[in-house]
């Protein structure tokens, strides 16, 4: 259609009062659809953007709060219900010009990059509104933000949380600011600030720690914006894969999972490439893998202290933080009692003021550059790290007493070999090396030296030995 005859359609449709998505004939009568006209007048009241991702395409509909990605399957439906208002308004439907407009509006929708690729930080979507945070205000939420997560609760700046505050901190003590501080961090799609991985540990089991993620955590997160892979698929351990593992875990804010097996992970090496805010290789069922940037927090919960290989790359990021609460599974007494602390609906009802006052608690920590690691939470990671180093607990239980000043040692040979026994022993796989198992041995402050004395029987000829180290044998 040439301009010219254009501008008479327009003005034809105008004269009628009909939408200019009409073509009409000289006596003003629709006669079809200009279909990418009324593709462009439906997506500006019910956006959509069809983004390049790697091979495919991602489709997000605007919600009025955030973008929610969707299947292609749905927002093809979501487009055809939309111009099946429109054209019915019209008394001008049928089932053809509702596919036909659909199909346009896809194909209006698409945008030549992806605009969702990197997510603002300094906002964050609500309810009510987009709280900023360079200075607290709350202003209108935007489609031109392009953020993919929202809250479905209402920001209330200012509002204070007794009873949420008082759970918490009956449940994790002096660790509760490090908790608010991650709550606060996992509003914020990044993990370039703090590299963490957090483990809820609940010993004595039943205090009401996944009750409260349940009740508290999650709603506040979104459970739109939280996947829940656990630790064996995420490292493909025991037995699960992890080649589609991590796939979910794109644009999530967090990954929470409150049962850590009682097995143990040998390569937990993923654990620390998806807490390092690096780009990650992802594949998914049916498609050609591809490198993104996962912002997930890692979020994890247990009865048992997790048993895995560490390395100080590891630690440095872990923070296993205990719960401090009473057992109240089966136990009438402390219900009761905590029942006098807080009460559950009204935290439930103060979720808008906590999620503030969590991003506030995050912001405060990024400004320190450290996080508020309690005391309980150091020695507690200190503890689980110390009995998942193979080399210390083999030594710790398998040392046996010499006589003081003796002068020879096991041979360093004999001495990988019943740790190997040890392991077999203790049903641990592990592949680690002679060399790192030597390296771990020096590292516990045992010395190298040539001698022909060994508690095993001397040698004719010196021996590469552990000094003054004599060890149980496992056969």
């Amino acid at each position: 259609m040439g301009k010219t005859e254009q501008l008479e359609q327009n003005f034809l449709a105008e004269r009628t009062g009909k939408p200019a998505w009409f073509i009409c004939n000289e006596d003003g009568k629709p006669t079809a659809v200009n279909y990418l006209k009324l593709a462009d007048t439906i997506l500006k009241d019910n956006p959509m953007a069809v983004v390049p991702f790697g091979d495919d395409m991602n489709y997000y509909l605007y919600n009025g709060i955030n973008w929610e990605q969707v299947k292609r399957n749905r927002a093809l439906e979501q487009a055809k219900r939309v111009a099946f208002q429109y054209l019915k308004a019209e008394q001008f439907y049928t089932v053809r010009k509702m596919e036909d407009t659909a199909k346009t509006i896809l194909v209006q929708a698409q945008r030549i990059y992806n605009t969702f690729e990197k997510q603002k930080t300094d906002r964050v979507a609500f309810k009510n509104g987009t709280y900023m945070l360079n200075n607290g205000e709350m202003v209108a939420n935007q489609q031109e933000d392009y953020l993919i997560n929202g809250h479905q609760i209402e920001a209330q700046p200012g509002q204070a949380s007794p009873n949420i505050n008082a759970w918490g901190a009956y449940l994790f003590g002096n660790s509760w600011q490090y908790l608010k501080e991650i709550i606060g961090y996992a509003f914020i799609p990044e993990q370039h600030t703090f590299n963490t991985i957090t483990i809820l540990l609940d010993e004595t089991g039943g205090s009401g720690k996944s009750y409260f993620v349940d009740k508290i955590v999650k709603p506040l997160i979104g459970q739109a914006n939280i996947t829940a892979k656990d630790i064996d698929t995420l490292t493909g351990s025991n037995g699960k894969s992890a080649r589609f593992g991590t796939v979910d875990l794109i644009n999530k804010l967090a990954n929470i999972h409150l049962d850590i097996p009682d097995t143990r992970i040998d390569m937990p090496d993923a654990l620390k490439t998806l807490s390092g805010g690096d780009l990650v290789e992802v594949e998914g069922k049916g498609s050609n893998s591809i490198s993104v940037e996962l912002y997930a927090l890692l979020i994890f919960a247990s009865n048992n202290k997790p048993k895995l290989s560490v390395s100080s790359a590891l630690v440095q990021r872990m923070h296993i933080v205990p719960v401090v609460a009473p057992k109240v599974r089966d136990n009438p007494k402390e219900a009761k009692y905590r029942a006098t602390l807080w009460n559950e609906k009204e935290a439930i009802n103060e979720l808008g003021g906590f999620a503030i006052e969590c991003i506030t608690a995050f912001q405060t920590a990024k400004a320190n550059m450290k996080l508020t690691v309690s005391d309980e939470i150091e020695e507690t990671t200190k503890d689980w790290a110390n009995s998942q180093d193979l080399v210390s607990s083999f030594l710790l239980e398998a040392r046996r007493e010499t006589e003081e000043g003796y002068t020879g040692g096991i041979s360093k040979r004999v001495a990988f070999s019943r740790f190997e026994d040890w392991l077999r022993d203790n049903k641990i796989e592990s592949k680690m090396s002679k060399k790192s198992f030597d390296t771990k041995v020096a590292q516990n402050g045992y010395l190298e030296t040539r001698t022909r004395l060994h508690p095993e029987g001397d040698s004719n000829n010196p021996q590469f030995s552990w000094l003054g180290l004599d060890l149980e044998k496992y056969v």
